[in-house]
């Protein structure tokens, strides 16, 4: 049986058979069966929390030791025994079991306490044997005449995080109850079995099935768990940690930002982890695992035992999404996920249908510990430290908010084998500042705004090349500008046939003016479905004109991608040939064929004077979406990435006088429209009132296109290197610059344009303004980069 199927449903939890001592076995919980499955899988990585109270003062050692065996007797797991009958795990509570608490004196070495926290690492990381080895082992560790660290290991089978603390919590009252000479208050604690039936009482309610359906609604689609390493690795014994005290100035921060958006710490800080992990991984859809003490009611609650369990918290992170719309959102999914947390993990997992190899592993951790630091033992105060919670499979931020007037901490734990120390610390320093910036920032400041570099690493970054960006402009803005610059020019070339500018320009606002009749304008998209051609060039101008953004859909494309793209984008009207509307029939598209007659006698009659913002529904900002392009899909689902006008004027500003473009230019129209390096063609021809030859749909390289090249005089490229690659360079003496990008510029390319023309390497993914990296002019094959940042 695997360890999903057995960790889900109800099973028989007591066993009327009983042990030698006359105790009985009974089945253990869904919480430890993933426990005892995971451990059978991690090996000897053993599956432990461990902690010690740090206390100063004159101890009495034998009592603190007496406190701690009675408690581990009452709370029932401190004297829990893992069995195997038939091939099944059974627990029973063994009270015969050696309970006694170590002593072990430190006071003689160099540095008493890194000698004894060296002492406990040791301790719980080592392999455990769950059917022979003590499940839970306390010890005093003496590093001072007055000085004591009381510590405790555990593992997860027996003991949980909210158990371990009520352990610890009664043992220090059963302490000062003797120190003092009362009568110590009497145990709540519960029988272990009552844990086991309240988790079939669970499963058999109502509440079960609701929670069951809340986790299927927020787990649907669930993504592929991030990290910030970018790797994945397994866990090990002993995690990596860095953290501290949250300072001052970052906590009174937060303080004013909890009052601002009537929160508390906690969902502020997780609100900042989420956009930390949004921003550094580049997700829009950020889960986090969450875990919980899954103790809703009061026998779970006074008992000890193994429920704990790990939620996934989900939030969408989108360009537009606020500091206070963030804070909010984590607000109601805490709530809701405290309310459904009974839910096992391993449940959750397989109704989303995501892999089981993984122990409760959603995306980077969040661990919210709301407990006293501080802790009586009698007149004395000790100090509570977690030295472990359990092996991390990636990362952990622990969040420790202020109790009872202490100060909040927020640690970093990580698996050793994904982050190294100067790289853990980078990143808790580099939190830290985006939780002070999270805090301090305007309820209504996009989360896309704030900074995740800190001072040192700005100090660091390479200087941005070209011109200093000059204000936004529409995309209009840039083709108009190429009309006045050349008003008798001409614009486009296909074979023989010429389009000048004033045609193109003319024929564009009729054509955007018929969608304006259409009810487009700014916020809209609009399909656009062809291939190389005029009239692909009139469309792209027509949505721009009308405020609308494009998306460009490759009629060459199989119908299951068209139809995702057209589906997830949300457009009802799309431009097209008739030559392809066949095609893309049955889409829930409206098409509109541009050499379709009725078409073209409906645009004749209508005006075409300057489309302005009068003409439109809503004003024309930079903000608006002015294309949406839908990534390659080769990692998963094509997924449509939306760019505003807002960067296209700094790249063009950079773009001309760096490549030189001019009026007189040729501007080679290759790149499917489906990438944006066909915006990057039109930006760079249009805005310069250059001409624009169209490469024909049957021209893919080779002979053809160095063909086409030497008779059209091209003097601009934009290219894959592949396709470059298949150019014959010789006799090309009208070009003037190469741009490549999109895979890796082979030095053979550097060799054969290097020496002819200017050769540029580009790098740009798809969510930025066509490129953001770009090199000078390459010479030397040796020597290739993808520039510095533009």
């Amino acid at each position: 049986m695997e360890p999903a199927e057995f960790a889900a449903g109800p099973s028989a939890r007591v066993d009327t058979s009983v042990n030698e001592n006359g105790s009985h076995y009974f089945a253990l919980t869904a919480a430890q069966r993933g426990i005892w499955y995971a451990q059978h899988l991690m090996g000897e990585v053993p599956i432990t929390i461990a902690q010690y109270i740090d206390v100063e003062g004159a101890l009495d050692v034998d009592a603190f030791r007496r406190a701690g065996q009675v408690a581990a007797r009452e709370i029932g797991s401190g004297m829990l025994r893992i069995v195997e009958i038939d091939g099944e795990p059974l627990q029973t509570v063994d009270l015969t079991l050696d309970d006694g608490v170590g002593h072990h004196d430190f006071r003689a070495e160099p540095d008493p306490h890194a000698a004894a926290v060296e002492w406990m690492r040791a301790d719980y990381t080592a392999p455990l044997d769950l059917l022979s080895d003590r499940l839970i082992r306390a010890a005093t560790l003496q590093i001072g005449d007055h000085h004591h660290l009381w510590y405790c290991r555990i593992h997860h089978i027996a003991l949980d995080g909210y158990g371990a603390m009520k352990f610890m919590s009664r043992a220090a009252e059963l302490y000062t109850a003797e120190i003092r000479g009362v009568e110590p208050p009497p145990s709540v604690a519960g029988d272990l079995r009552e844990v086991s039936a309240a988790e079939d009482a669970y499963i058999g309610s109502s509440r079960y099935l609701t929670d069951r359906d809340y986790w299927a609604t927020r787990s649907r689609n669930l993504p592929v768990p991030v990290s910030l390493a970018g790797r994945t690795a397994p866990a090990q014994a002993r995690s990596r940690w860095h953290g501290g005290q949250v300072p001052a100035d970052v906590a009174r921060s937060v303080d004013g930002a909890t009052s601002r958006l009537n929160s508390a710490f906690a969902a502020v800080a997780v609100a900042a982890t989420a956009a930390f992990v949004a921003r550094m991984t580049d997700s829009d859809d950020v889960v986090l695992s969450l875990p919980v003490s899954a103790r809703t009611n009061a026998v779970l609650r006074r008992s000890g035992g193994m429920v704990s369990n790990v939620v996934p918290l989900r939030v969408s992170i989108i360009p537009d999404t606020t500091v206070a719309a963030l804070v909010s959102a984590v607000q109601l999914e805490l709530t809701g996920a405290l309310r459904h947390q009974r839910y096992r993990s391993e449940d959750i997992r397989r109704d989303a249908g995501a892999a089981q190899d993984q122990r409760g592993f959603f995306g980077p951790a969040i661990n919210i510990m709301n407990f006293h630091s501080e802790i009586t033992l009698a007149e004395l105060t000790g100090r509570f430290h977690v030295l472990s919670t359990g092996p991390v499979e990636d990362l952990s931020v622990n969040l420790y908010p202020s109790v009872a007037g202490s100060s909040s901490r927020i640690d970093f734990e990580a698996n050793p084998a994904l982050y190294g120390a100067e790289e853990l610390a980078g990143h808790h320093a580099r939190f830290l500042d985006l939780l002070a910036r999270f805090a301090d920032a305007d309820p209504d400041t996009p989360v896309a705004h704030l900074d995740v570099l800190t001072a040192d690493e700005h100090a660091q970054l390479v200087p941005a090349a070209g011109p200093a960006a000059p204000d936004p402009l529409l995309l209009v803005d840039l083709f108009e500008a190429g009309v006045r610059a050349n008003p008798d020019g001409t614009a486009l070339i296909l074979d023989a046939a010429t389009t000048g500018y004033r045609e193109l320009d003319e024929r564009s606002t009729a054509l955007a003016r018929l969608l304006l009749t259409r009810g487009v304008g700014p916020g809209d998209f609009v399909a656009v479905s062809f291939t190389r051609s005029v009239d692909s060039v009139v469309a792209v101008w027509a949505v721009a004109k009308s405020g609308a953004a494009f998306v460009p859909v490759d009629p060459a494309y199989p119908a299951e991608r068209i139809a995702h793209m057209l589906s997830d984008s949300g457009v009802t009207l799309g431009l097209t040939a008739t030559a392809h509307r066949d095609l893309l029939e049955g889409t829930g598209v409206e098409w509109l064929a541009l050499d379709d007659s009725a078409l073209m006698s409906a645009c004749a009659k209508l005006s075409v004077g300057p489309v302005t913002d009068a003409d439109r529904p809503v004003p024309l900002t930079p903000h608006h979406p002015a294309y949406m392009i839908y990534t390659s899909g080769s990692t998963g689902t094509p997924k449509g990435v939306v760019v505003t006008h807002t960067g296209l004027a700094a790249f063009a500003a950079w773009a001309l006088p760096e490549l030189g473009v001019t009026r007189d230019s040729r501007v080679l129209r290759f790149s499917s429209s489906s990438f944006d390096a066909s915006v990057f063609e039109m930006v760079q021809a249009f805005s310069a009132g250059a001409t624009m030859v169209i490469a024909p749909p049957g021209v893919y390289g080779g002979d053809e296109l160095t063909a086409l090249l030497r008779s059209q005089r091209v003097t601009h490229i934009i290219s894959a290197p592949a396709v470059l690659g298949t150019v014959d360079a010789a006799d090309l003496d009208s070009l003037e610059a190469v741009v490549v990008g999109g895979d890796v510029c082979p030095p053979d390319l550097v060799e054969r344009f290097g020496s002819r023309c200017r050769l540029y390497n580009s790098y740009g993914p798809t969510e930025s303004t066509i490129v953001i990296t770009m090199t000078g002019p390459q010479t030397d094959p040796a020597a290739i980069t993808i520039g510095g940042p533009m």
